[in-house]
């Protein structure tokens, strides 16, 4: 460990404590001087601000002495900190987080593959470089004893249980973040006075989410009567399997949230006639429906090709025979179960979503770019000064989002979440491909081109 260099005197006179300082090293963690040392004569909190500073910082011998004026910050994500926190100057969000992943069983992945992001940037660009820039400093102070002791203590303050898989990007206060957006994260008073452009977008979409939860409860049918084998639980929902009678309303239900979606998020889409509304939902709708059925799977169903197909349904390939039989017309059962399975091959592989693992902040803007999507200005020029100016602002609080976790080189990430929305429209248009083959076979015949509410 790097000695720390405290400061004491011996009795010095007025001249003395202007100009002369007598350092004597001691070992981390020792409060109480040697044999035959004075006691620190200096203020206490000059003397907290010397025990506190750059002797854990670097690997030279400290030789300035710090104001006690000088504010201190996290030495992991630069947030301005009043104490310690295991030890090292590091603020409590990230103390917790570093003990709770400490232990944590799914090993953490580093968002680049190159696990140097913490070396590259002020502030660790993913919960990988996070930790180990945590741990590489911690292990500069304490012995690898005493680390597991602190790790085993619990924090007082730490409430929080993590449940959100570890490769995903966090602000360093996500502490008192929502791990996972869906109804019960809904509010109907915003979380604070000045609410932030993607909290005001949570808060909407969350109110979709009860939107659909209510509907398909009413819609679908009832869930006691079906056998526990069949139902799959998520997060906190139970989930029936998807009938072929289910897609339509589901569907009206989640068309019909969509438009309160955008006028919560939107002030102009408010203002907007009804006929417009309907415009912009129609055609953003299949994005935005791909784009929420892909969040919601990879959050409760990450380990395996199972996809929701509702607010409270599930759909995957096993059950593609059940879901023809549910469908009341004459058709050639072997050869819709045959193209079926070819669709569900096509849109699995080009799901990169779970790859890419947006944050809560992310998954929102991508909600918005979907429904503001170039498509609306190829048929209708009308539209124009509303889509690029609800675009531009998106774009610019992901700058400034970025800029806040202290990610300075964000260009690769926000081209990853382009790729993402890029393949969900390849995809789209695969599946539109692929339902006009279905109409052919006596199948889907009902309109969901146009949906009203």
């Amino acid at each position: 460990a790097i000695p720390l260099v405290v400061p004491t005197y011996a009795e010095p006179s007025a001249r003395e404590r202007e100009s002369v300082l007598l350092f004597t090293p001691i070992s981390i963690g020792k409060s109480t001087p040697r044999q035959g040392e004075s006691e620190p004569s200096l203020l206490p909190s000059l003397f907290l601000c010397c025990l506190s500073q750059s002797p854990l910082r670097s690997n030279r011998h400290a030789s300035v002495m710090y104001t006690a004026t000088k504010s201190l910050q996290c030495l992991i994500c630069g947030t301005p900190i009043n104490h310690a926190h295991l030890g090292v100057d590091a603020c409590r969000a990230c103390a917790v987080f570093y003990k709770r992943h400490a232990t944590f069983r799914k090993p953490l992945i580093c968002r680049r593959g190159t696990n140097d992001c913490y070396e590259k940037n002020s502030k660790p660009f993913c919960r990988k470089c996070r930790f180990v820039k945590f741990a590489a400093i911690l292990g500069q102070s304490l012995s690898e004893e005493e680390m597991t002791k602190l790790q085993s203590q619990p924090d007082s303050n730490d409430q929080h249980s993590d449940t959100s898989d570890p490769n995903s990007i966090e602000s360093p206060d996500d502490e008192n973040q929502i791990v996972f957006l869906d109804h019960r994260s809904f509010s109907l008073t915003p979380s604070s006075s000045n609410e932030s452009y993607f909290d005001r977008m949570k808060r909407a979409y969350s109110m979709l989410c009860v939107i659909r939860k209510c509907g398909e409860l009413g819609t679908n049918p009832n869930p006691m009567s079906l056998d526990d084998e069949v139902e799959l639980v998520g997060d906190g929902i139970k989930f029936i399997p998807t009938t072929y009678s289910m897609k339509l309303p589901n569907s009206r239900i989640m068309f019909a949230g969509l438009i309160q979606f955008a006028e919560a998020c939107f002030d102009d889409f408010k203002h907007i006639t009804t006929e417009s509304k309907h415009f912009i939902v129609n055609i953003s709708f299949k994005m935005l429906s791909s784009l929420d059925g892909a969040y919601r799977s990879a959050h409760h169903f990450p380990d395996n090709q199972t996809m929701v197909s509702g607010y409270t349904s599930y759909w995957n390939e096993g059950m593609i025979e059940s879901y023809v039989e549910s469908c009341p017309f004459k058709i050639n059962r072997k050869e819709v179960i045959e193209e079926l399975k070819k669709g569900w091959s096509r849109s699995k592989d080009m799901n990169d979503f779970k790859r890419v693992n947006p944050s809560n902040e992310e998954f929102v803007a991508m909600m918005g770019l979907s429904l503001w999507n170039n498509d609306i200005l190829a048929q209708s020029d009308e539209y124009m000064e509303m889509v690029e100016r609800n675009r531009n602002e998106i774009m610019s609080e992901l700058h400034k989002l970025y800029s806040r976790l202290g990610i300075s080189d964000y260009a690769a990430r926000l081209g990853e979440l382009m790729c993402v929305l890029v393949s969900i429209e390849k995809m789209n248009s695969q599946i539109e491909e692929d339902l006009q083959l279905y109409k052919l076979m006596n199948l889907f015949k009902e309109d969901f081109g146009k949906l009203r509410c």
